[in-house]
């Protein structure tokens, strides 16, 4: 008999799935990308460090599991702002730490206001507003049309480079910044919803025949969908290419040889406080006008509950020790961010990012118990052939005239 030969392949979880099934799919995707990438540090033209490979991939592991531990640890009623300002404090005293101790600590003597508000105030900017648009896209889109437009940031991001830094990509390149963003798509089923519904949308328009009102009124609707839908989409994909290339400027060109990652990671953190405070006093400030309308109509009972949720207690209602979890894990997330822009560059982080989507699948199946999808493995082929087209195929620059 062979029962002690097959028991741990016999062995089921609690979704019933083998041992087998359940170690497969995930190692063979770890060991899929731990190939590619000791592949592409060897090749002879890999644009990849030791330590930007590094950098890159606790980026992608932190991406990986901020969804499942701020679903655990975060309430649902906390309030988002008071979670985003105690997440940008937290970030600077880390990176200021990290600084003091550091051998760059002695740079900090050459800093000046106006060199921070060029190098991190900008940046800070344009992810608020960045921050505005993709509010007015997820409240004027479906998740599908949203998640598809925001693929093209990586090429955005490529875009932006060149425009800010002069960074050329190769064809072989933009072909896989192309597939990356395509198997992202793929990965997350929305490729195909997007088909089904481009399929399902010509049979509606095929059989209605409700005359020109109804018409007019559809396309009404597409010009508002696409005015305050689309268009901040596309807008706030652009202005996240836009300041991940003002990042990257500042990271590894101002000063000769950039800002030190750490003291970057400080100011870009105390321009968003500042902007993040100023968006709670001005929703206080409207607030409490607006209590004073109510009160002067339905007298003084009716505004307690408004005031006491615009209260500077009531912003941290519903915390524990436990909230503080998620928010040290996402401000060490943007301390990574900062150090992939200083040692590959903000295109690099956008396969950080896609391979961090990739690894909570993997996680999804361990933890989860669930298989991965068919989809879920053709994606993750995808995203490792565009990392290894991109690393080992840089673009070579023109020659110069002496």
């Amino acid at each position: 008999k062979s029962h002690g030969n097959s028991i741990g392949l016999d062995f089921k979880g609690k979704n019933g799935r083998s041992l087998a099934s359940a170690t497969i799919g995930p190692m063979t995707i770890l060991g899929g990308t731990i190939g590619v990438y000791s592949a592409a540090l060897r090749h002879s033209s890999s644009t990849l460090t030791p330590l930007s490979v590094f950098y890159l991939l606790l980026l992608a592991l932190q991406y990986s599991i901020m969804p499942r531990i701020s679903k655990k640890y975060v309430n649902k009623r906390v309030n988002k702002e008071s979670v985003a300002l105690v997440e940008e404090v937290v970030k600077m005293s880390i990176g200021a730490g990290l600084f003091l101790i550091g051998p760059d600590v002695g740079s900090l003597k050459n800093w000046s206001l106006s060199s921070s508000l060029v190098s991190a105030g900008l940046p800070s900017a344009l992810y608020a507003v960045q921050g505005v648009l993709t509010y007015h896209a997820y409240q004027n889109l479906d998740p599908v049309t949203f998640n598809g437009l925001t693929q093209i940031k990586t090429l955005s991001a490529a875009f932006c480079c060149f425009l800010i830094m002069g960074k050329l990509q190769s064809k072989l390149q933009i072909f896989a910044l192309a597939m990356l963003s395509l198997s992202t798509l793929i990965f997350q089923g929305t490729l195909g919803k997007m088909l089904s519904r481009a399929d399902s949308g010509k049979i509606t328009s095929a059989n209605n025949n409700d005359g020109a009102a109804n018409g007019n009124s559809n396309q009404q609707a597409l010009k508002r969908r696409f005015a305050v839908g689309v268009l901040p989409c596309l807008g706030a994909t652009f202005i996240s290419g836009l300041a991940g290339a003002f990042s990257q400027k500042g990271l590894q060109v101002v000063g000769g040889t950039g800002r030190n990652a750490y003291l970057y990671t400080v100011e870009i953190s105390f321009f968003s406080a500042v902007c993040l405070l100023a968006s709670i006093m001005i929703k206080r400030l409207f607030a409490s006008r607006n209590s004073v309308n109510d009160s002067s109509i339905n007298g003084k009972h009716g505004i307690d509950k408004k005031q006491k949720s615009t209260s500077a207690a009531g912003y941290f209602q519903h915390w524990s020790w436990e909230t503080l979890i998620p928010i040290v894990v996402k401000a060490c997330g943007g301390m990574l961010t900062a150090l992939v822009h200083k040692h590959a560059g903000s295109v690099v982080k956008g396969f950080a990012l896609v391979l961090g989507l990739v690894l909570s699948g993997v996680f999804q199946s361990i933890i989860d118990d669930k298989d991965l999808s068919l989809d879920q493995v053709f994606g993750t082929t995808l995203v490792l052939l565009s990392s290894w087209l991109h690393f080992t195929n840089p673009a070579v620059p023109p020659p110069t005239i002496s």
